[in-house]
């Protein structure tokens, strides 16, 4: 899985162009989150989210993004950022129009956990 992910990402730095970039700097972020690595999927992350936050972009586009950061912030134990990407996963979720895209986020949303709800006197 790993190597298909960075695969894609080198096939794209040769042929392709900013929103192929971003797919698959995203796709290598979700990759790592699964395998619990944060720090290199935080890395991706921070190249793909720029592509995916301009105005403009599709709410499938988005959705993703935010699942993707929602997993990666699981995987850093981070839960401000995210229950705050889950929340906004959600949110574009709602405006996928298209049955295919709506399909695969659901495929991808499967495997990011829910937010854990703050124990009472926690700090």
């Amino acid at each position: 899985m790993l190597h298909a992910a960075h695969a894609a990402m080198y096939f794209w730095t040769i042929v392709g162009q900013a929103g192929n970039h971003a797919h698959a700097a995203l796709l290598l972020a979700h990759v790592y989150a699964l395998l619990k690595l944060p720090g290199p999927g935080a890395r991706y992350l921070d190249q793909a989210l720029p592509y995916f936050t301009q105005p403009g972009r599709a709410p499938g586009e988005r959705a993703f993004a935010h699942a993707v950061a929602a997993n990666v912030a699981s995987s850093a134990g981070d839960a401000a950022a995210h229950a705050a990407h889950y929340s906004e996963a959600i949110a574009f979720a709602a405006h996928i129009a298209d049955p295919g895209t709506r399909e695969m986020f659901a495929a991808t949303w499967r495997v990011v956990p829910a937010p854990q709800p703050e124990k009472e006197g926690a700090p």
